[in-house]
């Protein structure tokens, strides 16, 4: 039987009406009861597919989306709450908490619901042979793949399914171990890679998506080489090329937009639904609101050495807001770019980035550097896009000195994106902040939440909880 990370319909609704009627349920299915795969058929998969990509952020994106941003040093959170329920202040202290006060327990679960999505889809595929579904088979691995690649940034090492029966807390063993995880991501990744066409949509994983993926583990690893490798398959891509226009990224109708390669989309939302778009967390207060009349939180925002350090000009700046937080008492400065009054149109559907180009180019140049090279080439392409002025490489007095100037690069371009807790893990910035917040080492992996180990009595939580 799979259980409700996977398949699950409801078996009534299956019994009462053909699959060609009931097939549009595959991608929302309902958490009673079950189907095998042989009641599959392959004009099914597609939904399937379709599934998997939306339980990826555990159904509410506006709840993990932000999770390693507020735990890392760009976002400053003093929103409060109850340790059971949604605290990001819990997590700007780095002390998540194993009863899940952060949504971690969504993080895991949408994860190993998008997988097993997935295991359906390639086992499916695989065992029947099906060349015709190729695209389906490469969407599906390269979920599988990013999805192991999202739980081991939390986890390390964690359990490794891949049968289409499997389920994680029921499969009574402890994680693989780190290695393990990174060669199944990996493994995934390239036969993704063979598989998949090129970009055309965000919406949908690409072969260019998927190659930025991988350059992003492979520079997470320490392979410079490979990650320089294929950033530049993605930069040189023509189905790729970075945009003038910033904001079109964040945007739902962006037509035209070739630097946004992977997005999930939320919508379409009800007015009324203010969580949506992470708006109630990032934006400002009283007395700013929405159209509808709404207001945010006000209780998070920019670090002010990052807002320092946009140069004049910079057209990202017109995705913050400055205005006088109460719970301070001092100007802050907010981020805009999920806003929806301020950037989705009427039609209520919220974008969150998975991957855009302009890490290519950032990857290229830190590859370089890391092997002592300052190559300022990609590096002033995204600036120029940024409306920034070049630098030349005797602006630097080396490799390290522009190692420090490609992070700061990546904060003021991906933040609130949820890549930083990584690059500060990768520039070596992770345990001195950690430090100043009173925590160690044990703090740079998300504990497992305690229902979990409740379910799997060997799986083996984090160091420190």
């Amino acid at each position: 039987m799979l259980r409700r990370y996977f398949l699950l319909i409801n078996l009534l609704t299956f019994l009462a009406c053909t699959f060609s009627s009931c097939s549009k349920n595959l991608d929302d299915p309902f958490p009673d009861t079950s189907i095998g795969e042989q009641q599959l058929r392959p004009a099914d998969l597609a939904l399937l597919v379709k599934g998997a990509y939306s339980k990826i952020h555990g159904g509410w994106p506006s709840q993990t989306y932000p999770l390693f941003d507020i735990y890392a040093d760009d976002i400053i959170s003093v929103q409060g709450g109850s340790v059971t329920r949604f605290n990001p202040q819990a997590y700007e202290a780095c002390n998540p908490n194993p009863s899940d006060g952060f949504s971690n327990g969504f993080y895991y679960n949408g994860a190993y619901t998008a997988i097993g999505h997935a295991n359906v889809v390639i086992n499916y595929i695989r065992s029947r042979e099906l060349t015709d579904l190729n695209k389906e088979l490469g969407e599906a691995l390269g979920i599988r793949g990013y999805c192991y690649f999202r739980l081991m940034e939390a986890y390390k090492g964690v359990i490794i399914t891949l049968g289409s029966n499997e389920d994680p807390s029921e499969y009574k063993r402890a994680q693989n171990t780190e290695e393990e995880v990174y060669n199944r991501v990996i493994t995934d990744l390239k036969d993704a890679e063979k598989l998949l066409p090129s970009f055309t949509t965000a919406d949908a994983l690409s072969k260019e998506a998927v190659q930025l993926l991988l350059a992003r583990i492979y520079l997470n690893k320490g392979d410079k080489v490979e990650a320089k490798k294929y950033a530049e398959m993605v930069i040189t891509s023509p189905a790729t090329e970075l945009t003038q226009d910033f904001t079109s990224n964040f945007r739902y109708n962006n037509s035209g937009n070739k630097e946004l390669l992977f997005r999930l989309v939320e919508g379409p939302v009800p007015s009324s639904y203010d969580r949506s778009g992470m708006f109630a967390l990032y934006s400002p207060g009283f007395p700013y609101r929405r159209p509808t009349g709404v207001t945010g939180n006000g209780q998070t925002w920019l670090n002010a050495d990052l807002v320092d350090a946009y140069e004049t000009g910079d057209v990202r700046t017109g995705l913050v807001k400055n205005q006088f937080a109460n719970s301070v008492g001092k100007e802050v400065t907010y981020l805009m770019k999920f806003s929806l009054d301020t950037l989705q149109e009427a039609n209520g559907f919220v974008t969150y980035p998975q991957i855009r180009l302009s890490e290519a180019y950032l990857i290229s140049a830190e590859a370089d550097a890391r092997g002592g090279v300052v190559n300022v080439a990609r590096y002033n392409e995204v600036r120029k896009k940024r409306n920034v002025k070049v630098k030349a490489a005797a602006d630097f007095a080396g490799a390290n000195d522009f190692l420090n100037e490609i992070e700061m690069e990546r904060r003021k371009e991906f933040v609130g994106e949820g890549l930083r807790w990584q690059d500060m893990k990768r520039f070596g910035k992770a345990l001195g902040f950690l430090s100043s917040k009173g925590r160690d080492a044990t703090r740079l992996y998300l504990p497992f939440v305690t229902a979990e180990l409740n379910k799997n009595p060997k799986l083996i939580q984090n160091k420190g909880y």
